[in-house]
């Protein structure tokens, strides 16, 4: 399966600013939130919110994106900005 980048995504992935970091919210299938975690910790990144949906809300640097990307069970990235992100306990949160 395919891992789907929106449009913002793709740019960054292609064209990344040095030492900038990028929200974002990542879909994923198969991966325990143990192995997600522990790999945006390795790309200098946190994992800030398990949201609804298999989803959880990261940030990472721009950087890293393209690793990101390669990582097996990633479903869809997509930048946080473009989403109404809201945890698992249904509270809303401000992604910006």
């Amino acid at each position: 399966m395919s891992t789907y980048l929106s449009h913002p995504v793709r740019r960054i992935r292609e064209e990344p600013a040095d030492g900038e970091h990028v929200e974002l919210v990542v879909e994923q299938r198969d991966i325990a939130t143990d192995t997600l975690t522990a790999t945006v910790e390795e790309l200098s990144g946190t994992v800030e919110a398990e949201l609804q949906f298999d989803c959880y809300l990261i940030d990472i640097p721009e950087t890293a994106v393209g690793d990101l990307y390669e990582l097996d069970g990633i479903v869809r990235i997509e930048t946080a900005e473009t989403l109404s992100v809201a945890p698992r306990d249904g509270v809303a949160i401000d992604a910006e």
